[in-house]
C-alpha cells in the first residue's frame, strides 16, 4: 500500500517512544493563517486482558509521519474520555506556547527581525528562517502574548513594504516565509504501480462565493503630525489611489490607513499596493478532494474548477486533512491572494 501514515509517541522524558498507529482510529490535522495549528486522534482502547496498553499522556510528544516523511510535531494538550469510547486526543504545535503566554517588550528603534528574533530566543523557540525586516519597531508592548506581539511587528512591516509572509512551524522550527514563493501542485496515488493523479482530476466537492462587500476602490493615506500650537489637524492625508471605473460601477467604497509619519514619503506607493489589493471583487471557495500533505494554509494554487467556474490562483487559507484506515481526503478553504488580509 502506497501513502502510509504513522504516529510515534514520545514520552515526556524523552526516554522512550511508541508506534502508537495500530492503535489510532482515525486522526486530522489542521492549517490556518495563525503561528499555531493542531492535530486531533483517537486511540482504541478497552479494559479486557491483553489489549495493548495505551501509553498517551498530557505533556507527551507526538510526530505524524507520511512514507518515514515528518508531516507534524507537536505536545498532547488535552485528552477526553467517555466511557469506554475511543479516547480522543488533541496536539498543538510548539507555537502554541507562543499564545499561552503574556509577557512585556519594549523595542528602542530596532529593525522588525531583530525584534521577532528576539521574542522567539526568549521563548526558546527553534528558528528555521526569518528573512530581513527592516520595518523600524519602536514600541512598548504591555500584557500581550508573544503570539500577539510577533504578529502586529509583521503586519506592520507587511503594510509598510507589499510583502506578504506566512508563518508556520516544520520539523520543530518556526519559519515565516514570502507568499508568493509557495505555489504548489497537488496529486495522490490510488496504489504504487499507479502513475500520481492531479487531486482537482475529481473533486469530492465544490463551492464557491464572490462578493464586493469587502472591496475598496479608494485608498487615503494618513500621517500623525505633532502640532504643539493645535492650529492644524492631527491628521493628515498624505496620498490617495482611486479607482474611476470601478467606483462609477460599484459605488465609491473607500478605505483609509494610519502610517507613520517618517514613512509619509512613501505614502503614495502605499496607497497604490493597498488599492491593488483591495480593488476587487472578493471570493471565498472551498474544495474537498483528495489529499496531500504539501497542502498547508499561505500556499497557492492554480485551481480549475469547471462546475463552479473557480478559475485561477488562489490562496489556501485554512486546510483540515484527515486519515481514516489511511484514506487520506482534505477540505481547503481558498481566497484570492489579494483578498487576505
Amino acid at each position: 500500500m502506497t501513502d502510509l501514515f504513522a504516529l510515534t509517541l514520545i514520552k515526556n522524558a524523552g526516554d522512550k517512544s511508541y508506534d502508537i498507529t495500530p492503535l489510532v482510529g482515525s486522526m486530522s490535522w489542521d492549517s490556518n493563517l495563525s503561528l499555531m495549528s493542531a492535530l486531533e486522534f483517537d486511540i482504541s482502547w478497552t479494559d479486557a486482558k491483553l489489549f495493548p496498553v495505551n501509553p498517551c499522556e498530557l505533556g507527551d510528544v507526538v510526530l505524524l509521519f507520511k512514507d518515514g516523511k515528518e508531516v507534524y510535531r507537536g505536545v498532547i494538550i488535552s485528552e477526553g474520555r467517555s466511557g469506554r469510547q475511543a479516547i480522543k486526543y488533541r496536539v498543538y504545535d510548539y507555537a502554541w506556547y507562543l499564545g499561552r503566554s503574556k509577557s512585556v517588550y519594549q523595542f528602542n528603534k530596532i529593525s522588525a527581525s531583530q525584534a521577532i528574533l528576539k521574542i522567539l530566543k526568549d521563548f526558546g523557540m527553534l528558528v528555521g528562517k526569518v528573512p530581513d525586516m527592516n520595518t523600524i519597531i519602536d514600541d512598548i508592548f504591555l500584557e500581550k502574548s508573544p503570539a500577539e506581539i510577533i504578529e502586529t511587528i509583521y503586519k506592520r512591516h507587511e503594510k509598510a513594504t507589499g510583502k506578504r509572509y506566512n508563518v508556520e512551524m516544520r520539523e520543530g522550527k518556526i519559519f515565516f516565509e514570502e507568499m508568493k514563493e509557495l505555489v504548489i501542485k497537488g496529486t495522490f496515488k490510488l496504489a504504487d504501480n499507479i502513475a500520481p493523479v492531479d487531486i482537482l482530476a475529481n473533486p469530492l466537492g465544490a463551492d464557491r462565493s464572490r462578493s464586493i462587500e469587502e472591496m475598496r476602490n479608494r485608498v487615503k493615506i494618513l500621517i500623525e503630525r505633532d502640532d504643539k500650537e493645535k492650529t492644524k489637524p492631527k491628521y493628515e492625508v498624505v496620498a490617495v489611489a482611486q479607482d474611476e471605473s470601478a467606483i462609477m460601477k460599484y459605488g465609491l467604497l473607500e478605505e483609509t490607513f494610519k502610517i507613520e509619519a517618517e514613512d509619509a514619503a512613501k505614502g503614495r506607493e502605499v496607497a497604490r499596493i493597498l488599492l491593488q489589493r483591495l480593488n476587487r471583487i472578493h471570493e471565498t471557495n472551498s474544495l474537498k478532494v483528495m489529499g496531500d500533505v504539501a497542502f498547508k494554509a499561505g500556499r497557492l494554487w492554480d485551481v480549475t474548477e469547471p462546475v463552479t467556474g473557480m478559475k485561477g490562483r488562489f490562496m489556501i487559507i485554512a486546510a483540515k486533512h484527515e486519515v481514516k484506515n489511511q484514506v487520506h481526503t482534505m477540505e481547503l478553504t481558498l481566497a484570492l491572494p489579494e483578498d487576505v488580509k
